[in-house]
């Protein structure tokens, strides 16, 4: 099986315009981010950009993909823990991640633009359904009282975590995941 080699400075410089890109969205919006401005930003060509992305949907996306990676639990069998670190990850990647600026511009633009909504819905489901795999083992594990709907407890696990960062001046605290997973789950909680 042949890999294929990748270039090291295509491989930097389509970096570079990522990074550019969400910085690009963090200050001025989904709205106002061009093609050019993040040329600009990234000191590239609009050329460079426009041989690796379609145009800006394109590109925002791959930018947001790079940094919604996908939270992952504490490598341990132990089913509770699993689900606070996910919590706990969600948490400090809205307090502390680059992808924090980026929320509310991405947010925005999905009330306007149906591509950027289609895009959010799609990525945000896929998170949902990873905390919700999470809750299903430990409902299989008889942890969890098993007429859970896990995927309406993984959205209540996650909401106040979206409405700190959106409604209040401080960030959900990653150190609060335990109480805040005691408080949703604890009387389901076998």
């Amino acid at each position: 099986m042949r890999r294929e080699v990748i270039d090291p400075r295509i491989e930097r410089s389509r970096t570079t315009i990522l990074e550019a890109t969400l910085d690009e969205l963090a200050d001025v919006g989904y709205g106002a981010l061009t093609i050019e401005s993040v040329a600009r930003r990234a000191g590239a060509s609009k050329a460079t950009i426009y041989r690796h992305w379609t145009g800006k949907l394109d590109l925002v996306g791959d930018a947001v993909e790079q940094l919604k990676q996908m939270p992952r639990p504490p490598d341990t069998a132990d089913r509770y823990e699993q689900i606070v670190g996910y919590v706990a990850a969600i948490a400090d990647h809205l307090a502390n991640g680059r992808f924090a600026a980026c929320v509310p511009a991405l947010i925005e633009a999905s009330l306007s633009d149906p591509a950027v909504r289609e895009f959010h819905i799609r990525t945000s489901k896929e998170r949902l359904a990873f905390g919700a795999r999470l809750l299903d083992q430990a409902k299989e594990a008889g942890l969890l009282d098993p007429t859970v709907d896990t995927s309406a407890m993984t959205e209540r696990l996650v909401a106040p975590l979206f409405l700190r960062k959106l409604m209040s001046e401080h960030p959900f605290p990653p150190a609060e995941a335990r109480a805040l997973v005691d408080a949703v789950l604890g009387p389901y909680w076998r």
